[in-house]
């Protein structure tokens, strides 16, 4: 690889070459000659290449030997020179089959008799552009090559986590602006437009996901967000905030009475508090990743709450429409993977109080040598309006 022309890269270029190094020693173990790659994530992740319009065909050819290449929309074609490493890239118009121009690509550069991975799991390769281009390379050979690059994403390099710690400190301040706005009277949307100004102050570029701003009853909905209510006394506002540097993304939950805490929000407080403290200390190399869901679980079953989704999913590089890559790793039943140091989690041991709502006390975490690190930094308990 060779320096870019363009200084715009997240990292410096010996990241890049020791992550496509990473990439081809996996390769060449499952015997693919190249791998197509269509995830925005893997894309930035191998490049740098980013942009919004990920909605049109894109997607970066990884072979074994010779130098990678992408095939892009014309429109979003500039990105690769400006953000990139990449030297060779195959445009296509908005009137033509991407499809073709990938097929020709793989051609033009000797790969049309070559065993090709390809990521059938893909977001945004749809299936019907799969068939497309194995349809036009008869000679070539296609197996599934999903979480090939996934597995390296898991575990995050000391640049990474850097990116993941300013991400932090951007959720945070979104999150204290959120804390500080609420107040009966005040409108949701008004609440949403303090956590995206303080967060953007502080850093953060547009994340995966806005903020969730529920209030009242609206709470105990899971993924509700802002649509216009006007928060009332004795309700309960429930926030979840992420930060995004460098695409890299930092999250965390916490809850807002508006009035006098009801003993059953306290309950749930403590439990949350108790659940995260647990795991915390839980949380180490080698310990697998359903052994702390298991502990998590164990103390919420004792009180009178629900826990509605799993302990805790990685988190990284992220694009709409999740800002968490939990589908690598998560801590759940069924997931015994062990945790390895580098892996990053928003830890969310988070409860539903029957008739009132959620309590969310979550936390970003990072697995260290020993232990593991908490990233954000809120005081953890329920707050008060």
């Amino acid at each position: 690889m060779a320096n870019p022309q363009h200084g715009d890269l997240v990292f410096p270029i010996e990241e890049y070459q020791e992550r496509v190094r990473k990439l081809r020693e996996s390769m060449a173990a499952k015997g693919m000659d190249a791998v197509i790659l269509a995830m925005p994530q893997d894309l930035f992740y191998l490049t740098g290449y980013q942009t919004p319009g990920y909605y049109w065909f894109q997607v970066l050819v990884v072979p074994l030997e010779k130098e990678p290449f992408m095939v892009t929309r014309l429109l979003e074609s500039s990105n690769i020179p400006a953000r990139t490493w990449i030297k060779n890239s195959r445009p296509y118009a908005d009137h033509e089959d991407p499809t073709k121009i990938l097929a020709d690509a793989i051609k033009e550069f000797g790969l049309d008799r070559a065993t090709i991975g390809y990521d059938r799991d893909a977001y945004f390769f749809r299936a019907f552009e799969q068939e497309g281009v194995i349809s036009k390379l008869p000679n070539a050979k296609f197996k599934n090559c999903t979480g090939i690059v996934e597995q390296l994403r898991m575990i995050k390099s000391p640049l990474e986590i850097d990116r993941m710690e300013r991400a932090a400190r951007a959720a945070d301040a979104g999150m204290i602006a959120g804390i500080n706005a609420v107040r009966a009277g005040v409108n949701e949307d008004e609440i949403a437009a303090e956590i995206h100004n303080a967060m953007f102050r502080a850093g953060s570029e547009w994340p995966a996901m806005s903020p969730f701003v529920a209030t009242g009853w609206r709470g105990a909905v899971g993924h509700m967000t802002w649509e216009h209510r006007t928060v009332e006394e004795q309700d309960y506002v429930f926030l979840e905030v992420a930060g995004c540097y460098n695409r890299y993304h930092a999250a965390l939950m916490r809850t807002v009475t508006v009035g006098e805490t009801p003993q059953r929000i306290k309950d749930g407080e403590k439990v949350c508090l108790d659940a995260m403290a647990a795991c915390l200390e839980a949380i180490k190399p080698g310990v697998p990743a359903s052994e702390v869901d298991t502990l998590a679980r164990g103390i919420i079953a004792k009180a009178d709450v629900e826990q509605a989704a799993r302990t805790a999913y990685s988190i990284g590089i992220a694009f709409p429409p999740d800002w968490g890559e939990g589908h690598i790793i998560s801590m759940r039943q069924g997931h015994d993977m062990p945790l390895q140091a580098g892996m990053t989690f928003h830890l969310i041991p988070w409860v539903q109080v029957p008739g009132h709502g959620g309590v969310g006390i979550t936390e970003t975490i990072v697995v260290t040598d020993d232990g593991c690190r908490v990233l954000t930094n809120v005081d953890r308990k329920v707050f008060s309006a």
